[in-house]
């Protein structure tokens, strides 16, 4: 009964995906699917595009998804004019796993890749539902509590912009559920991959180390510390061969002290006066500020279940991140909301547990949900 309930939730979450991927594809590209990746005119467009029909928004710099798909046309890098559509080279090339899985289901046809991105991030969403319907179901919940995973807003703007995030989180995911059912080995694949596509993946995984040293759940411990090795090796070969490019130190340009970003944040939303836009920004960063809440009440209830604990100190992780994040990462809701969407979907699996408070954790959930709501709406119809 269980699996047959899982199997009805993956098909209400294919319907959903699909139908709206189908809505922004016609609705705001036209039909082409280069638009996901909202590729600006700022810099080059990838060699291998040349001479092919791209969706370009005009007067803009485009978004992260353009350099993703330039490292699946190349992964190599083996034409010049690849490194100049890339604006941090080293950056970009750590997270190598999305585009290298795009080139490859692709057939390395210039053609194909941009489909096969867009279908390994539908893939990565239905994949996430029914991961958290599963965790549900082992709590003795309802596996439809998956589709709540659909409310939050930067797994809807991963599969409109095309980047790396979803997949990760869906690898993160996949990596708590199977130390659950105490397989570790599995939990250890799922979270190397997801520091192949990610770097901050890492720092998941030293978080998730240290939760599984406090709870002493020590087999699991002894497969998990191998996780990270891969990209590992991997970041070090990137930062020896590939240039750094001009964008400077990203981690000092997106961290700082704690609070002043928040702060910063508060004044441009109240200098920004009663507009749209500016009323969005205030609804999405007063969700984050609410989930915060809302994770911590519950990791604190939850904190007599050893299962919790993995994803506890990543969630700690994550509060202390976002504490920390600059005006300049807190400016535009499209990024800090991708980069901390791993702390709605961790609230998420909170509620699979019985012990959880549920009913606070439901309208913060409400008000990410509208939030989503609101973006599709506005990007299928070309305003954003």
């Amino acid at each position: 009964m269980a699996r047959q309930t899982a199997r009805r939730v993956v098909l209400v979450a294919a319907v959903v995906v699909l139908a709206v991927m189908a809505g922004i594809l016609f609705g705001a590209f036209r039909g082409n699917s280069t638009g996901f990746f909202r590729i600006g005119d700022y810099r080059p467009r990838p060699p291998a595009l040349a001479n092919r029909d791209v969706f370009v928004f005009p007067n803009q710099a485009g978004y992260d998804g353009q350099y993703y798909l330039a490292l699946a046309l190349d992964p190599a890098l083996r034409n010049p004019g690849t490194l100049q559509t890339l604006d941090h080279p080293q950056y970009r090339c750590r997270r190598i796993l999305f585009p290298l899985l795009g080139r490859a289901l692709g057939l390395g046809q210039p053609g194909l890749i941009p489909y096969a991105m867009l279908l390994l991030n539908i893939v990565a969403a239905i994949m996430l539902v029914w991961l958290v319907a599963r965790w549900w179901q082992i709590g003795g919940g309802s596996g439809w509590g998956g589709l709540l995973v659909l409310s939050v807003l930067g797994i809807w703007e991963v599969l409109a912009l095309t980047t790396t995030d979803l997949m990760s989180t869906t690898l993160f995911v996949a990596a708590l559920y199977a130390l659950r059912l105490e397989r570790p080995a599995f939990a250890a694949l799922a979270l190397a991959l997801a520091a192949l596509t990610r770097e901050v993946m890492l720092l998941y995984w030293l978080a998730m180390l240290g939760g599984l040293a406090v709870s002493r759940q020590w087999r699991s411990l002894r497969w998990i510390v191998w996780a990270g090795l891969p990209a590992i090796a991997w970041n070090f070969y990137v930062l020896r061969h590939i240039p750094a490019g001009a964008g400077g130190n990203v981690v000092q340009i997106l961290f700082g002290l704690p609070g002043v970003g928040w702060l910063e944040k508060g004044q441009e939303v109240v200098a920004g006066g009663l507009n749209g836009k500016n009323l969005f920004e205030l609804m999405v960063f007063l969700s984050f500020l609410a989930v915060l809440g809302a994770l911590l009440a519950n990791l604190w209830r939850l904190r007599a279940v050893r299962a919790v604990w993995p994803a506890a100190a990543v969630a700690l992780l994550l509060a202390a991140m976002f504490l920390c994040a600059k005006f300049f990462l807190l400016n535009y809701y499209l990024d800090y909301s991708r980069v901390f969407q791993d702390l709605f979907v961790l609230l998420v699996l909170n509620l699979g547990f019985t012990a959880a408070r549920r009913y606070p954790a439901y309208a913060v959930l409400c008000l990410a949900g509208i939030s989503s709501v609101a973006f599709l709406l506005h990007y299928t119809l070309g305003v954003i």
